[in-house]
């Protein structure tokens, strides 16, 4: 079967599977220009039209095939709204789940680190390859702390205000009373596998806390989809009911416990 013009091998998704497979998307465009080249460039923007017609497909797939499929989105981009607002009602296979940040949570809209970078190189017209130009290494960002990861980008200059490009509390009601599902981010977007277990312990006790003052799932989608089996130990021990990872994404542990998201 082909969903989207794609072979379902070619999708992650074998015949016979009676598992529920799981998507992960960033950005929706209706246009090229709509998202900054880089998220073109780096795969993390699917065109709106071809979004939906794969999944149609999908959803008569899984009706075929008595499955459901979690379509998830990452880092709370209000591109979602340009999803039709009864597309997921009509297409009941497919359930929408939405990963925010503890900041996106909370409404502190300061661009996370990569976001902003590639506002600024779309700005001021630079390249991924031009990085180097300017000392930034895209790769050893992802390997810092965000809030390193903020002093390193600390010297850019006339970064667009991105605040109306994140959902707000009044868009995430919308979504929610359309039956779309809010959860974790993580407390900070950055590789968690480096942080020491008590302070790690510290930050998911408090991500869990405001997951469940605002009655969201309490599943969590790790940052980067990295993740290693200390890490995920101490989500389980802190009362994370569920772990999403990156099948695409080789810094990961073995628990079969995490659920691995196709990346599309």
């Amino acid at each position: 079967m082909q969903i989207g013009g794609e072979s379902l091998e070619n999708l992650g998704i074998k015949w016979g599977d009676n598992m529920n497979f799981t998507i992960c998307l960033h950005r929706i465009h209706k246009h090229p220009n709509d998202v900054d080249e880089s998220y073109h460039i780096l795969d993390m923007s699917v065109q709106l039209d071809h979004l939906l017609n794969k999944l149609v497909d999908l959803n008569q797939y899984n009706l075929e095939n008595n499955q459901q499929t979690l379509v998830t989105f990452d880092d709370g981009w209000k591109d979602v709204l340009l999803i039709p607002d009864d597309f997921f009602l009509k297409h009941e296979t497919l359930q929408p789940v939405i990963f925010l940040t503890d900041s996106q949570i909370t409404e502190d809209f300061t661009p996370l680190p990569l976001h902003k970078l590639y506002s600024w190189m779309s700005l001021n017209n630079i390249s991924l390859e031009q990085l180097t130009q300017f000392s930034i290494d895209r790769d050893e960002l992802k390997n810092l702390r965000e809030k390193v990861q903020h002093e390193a980008l600390s010297n850019l200059t006339t970064v667009p205000d991105l605040e109306n490009q994140y959902l707000n509390s009044t868009d995430i009601k919308y979504l929610r009373d359309k039956g779309w599902r809010f959860a974790s981010h993580g407390p900070e977007h950055s590789d968690l596998r480096l942080i020491e277990d008590k302070e790690l312990m510290d930050l998911l006790s408090n991500s869990l806390c405001l997951i469940e003052e605002n009655n969201l799932e309490t599943w969590i989608a790790w940052p980067e989809g990295r993740w290693d089996d200390r890490i995920s130990r101490i989500a389980k021990e802190v009362g994370f009911t569920k772990q999403f990872g990156l099948i695409e994404e080789p810094r990961k542990g073995s628990n079969g416990d995490v659920i691995l998201r196709n990346l599309w």
